[in-house]
């Protein structure tokens, strides 16, 4: 298993929307996304995929940018201050948690 913990962050969240150029205001406005029942504002669902896709290249080496393949699925959502714990298992799993439960949940494999 392969893994790594990271400090969720609103510099984060700003920095990777400005980089994709999502701006909708759930991940950037803390007043709306709590008015909405969120905890807070939310983090980019594709930045954790990155990270999860970010361990299954460190596991698979150079074929993983050629036969690489990856399935996720969003199951909570992570907000600033959240201590993000992302894990590949030998098989593949992935999943990333943070002190509240897990948050998505998928496979890393090559084909």
């Amino acid at each position: 298993m392969i893994e790594k913990t990271i400090l969720q962050t609103q510099e984060l969240f700003d920095n990777y929307g400005k980089l994709n150029g999502d701006n909708d205001i759930l991940h950037y406005d803390d007043k709306y996304a709590k008015d909405r029942g969120f905890r807070g504002t939310l983090g980019h669902g594709l930045m954790y995929t990155a990270y999860v896709a970010d361990l299954a290249a460190k596991k698979y080496g150079k074929d993983w940018h050629y036969r690489g393949q990856l399935q996720v699925k969003f199951i909570a959502p992570v907000c600033p201050d959240d201590l993000l714990q992302v894990t590949l298992q030998d098989d593949g799993e992935a999943a990333c948690s943070s002190q509240f439960g897990k948050t998505l949940v998928g496979k890393a494999t090559l084909k």
